[in-house]
């Protein structure tokens, strides 16, 4: 049977849950959902505290949030940047995927044409070695 009944948000988690299912936590000292009341809340914490702290341990000393926003920064443009070619047997072209809009299209290497994208008109960028492809 579905429960249709009233639902409450629980203190611990913040997770709404049926208002019937809420039970008096010796811990919390309150009443809180089945999920809070069965443990698995406080399991769910102590896996993601010991993931930072592997995470932090990974990190050279010295390591701040500036240095985090950087590597970040420079991950989201290595992957903009990397519009994925591909040659077409038989011709100069080469068959490019949008990294912004993910729209295929063809691409003229030796004239370098189009310089956008056809679909969202973002910037494609300059094939270095088409000999490569």
């Amino acid at each position: 049977m579905v429960n249709v009944g009233v639902k409450a948000q629980c203190r611990v988690c913040g997770l709404l849950a049926p208002a019937d299912e809420f039970r008096l936590h010796y811990k919390f000292k309150q009443a809180v959902c089945a999920r809070c009341y069965s443990g698995r809340t406080e399991q769910e914490k102590q896996k993601e505290e010991l993931k930072k702290k592997k995470e932090e341990i990974a990190r050279p000393p010295g390591w701040d949030e500036v240095d985090e926003y950087l590597t970040k920064t420079s991950q989201q443009r290595r992957e903009e940047q990397q519009m994925q070619f591909s040659k077409i047997p038989g011709t100069d072209q080469v068959k490019c995927l949008c990294f912004h809009c993910k729209y295929s299209f063809k691409y003229d290497a030796l004239r370098k044409l189009p310089v956008n994208c056809p679909y969202c008109n973002t910037e494609v960028p300059r094939l270095r070695d088409f000999n490569s492809l």
